[in-house]
């Protein structure tokens, strides 16, 4: 409590405004703690600016970006973008309100037995043990599709390599199409010369620099493989609705 507290003003010291962007919060407390958080720190944070020398009101904003894994990456990229050409708080809010129901989040996991497992332990029966047993003898993969706060599958595809290159295949269709953002973010569940690997990723990257799309790679994070599972594969980008296809 004591780090938290000299966080949080360290926080309203250095900062007029804060954008706080978490998980979908259809899929995690984050969201509704930050938020009864923030109400706490908008009524005890003048005594703190005041005794640093600092009159000026402090803003602090929560967003539910309704989405998870990289999709989150694309709101606070374009947060960035918006912060560094000098847009105004309310053009940033506007704006990244706007994005977050249009972003869309895929993943392609390769343990549906691990991620079956996991689920069940936090109360999650999305996945089916029949599901499960079936596409891990059958070797079927689920492309999963996160979109406005909700998840559900849109592909299934024998092998996870035939899966990877479909849904890059289709990240780069809507790349060609014209995104909303010129951003696509892509995390793997372990080293990334493995998800450079990947059929269809470098053809990805070529569509990508093609359109002036940047791509953002990075490790997925400890609580994301714990949740799907080492090898997991997700894409991240802004853009209208779509077809899987």
């Amino acid at each position: 409590n004591q780090i938290r507290d000299l966080f949080l003003q360290q926080l309203v010291i250095d900062y007029d405004h804060v954008f706080c962007m978490t998980i979908t919060k259809t899929r995690s407390p984050i969201h509704d703690n930050a938020l009864q958080a923030s109400f706490a720190i908008l009524n005890d944070y003048k005594p703190v600016r005041q005794a640093a020398g600092y009159n000026s009101p402090f803003a602090l904003r929560v967003l539910d970006t309704q989405n998870l894994f990289a999709a989150q990456a694309v709101t606070a990229i374009e947060a960035v973008r918006l912060r560094d050409s000098n847009a105004s708080v309310q053009q940033i809010r506007e704006r990244l309100e706007e994005l977050a129901g249009n972003v869309h989040g895929y993943m392609v996991t390769r343990d549906l037995y691990y991620m079956r497992a996991r689920a069940r332990h936090k109360g999650d029966r999305s996945v089916g043990l029949l599901s499960a047993a079936l596409g891990s003898a059958l070797d079927i993969k689920p492309v999963l599709h996160g979109y406005r706060g909700e998840t559900g599958p849109v592909a299934k595809i024998k092998g996870f390599d035939n899966a990877v290159q479909k849904l890059f295949a289709v990240v780069g269709q809507r790349v060609r199409a014209g995104l909303m953002t010129p951003t696509v973010c892509v995390s793997y569940g372990g080293e990334l010369d493995e998800l450079r690997a990947l059929p269809g990723y470098a053809a990805l990257k070529q569509v990508c620099a093609e359109h002036g799309v940047s791509v953002y790679e990075s490790v997925m994070s400890l609580t994301g493989m714990v949740n799907v599972g080492k090898g997991a594969v997700t894409v991240g980008f802004a853009d209208g609705p779509h077809r899987f296809e």
